[in-house]
């Protein structure tokens, strides 16, 4: 499971260079990314099998907005 999206810190939108996320908490999946403060974006979280082929979720894109704080946590369900 990957998450990427609208701005350098997801992968400007290239699944080559997708966020992987952590297992580690299964069922929730999950991973501290860096994202500048006061910044709008866009994302999508993705499945890569062992031959690279991409699925991405179904639906609209996803969308955050960071405010002035220095840390925020986000919970969604695969669409």
């Amino acid at each position: 499971m990957y998450v990427v999206g609208s701005i350098p810190s997801l992968g400007s939108w290239n699944t080559a260079d997708a966020i992987p996320l952590s297992s580690a908490s299964y069922p929730y999946w999950g991973r501290l990314v860096i994202v500048p403060k006061s910044t709008s974006f866009a994302y999508k979280y993705i499945k890569k099998d062992s031959s690279g082929n991409v699925t991405w979720e179904s639906g609209a894109n996803r969308a955050y907005s960071t405010g002035s704080g220095t840390g925020y946590s986000v919970s969604d369900t695969w669409h």
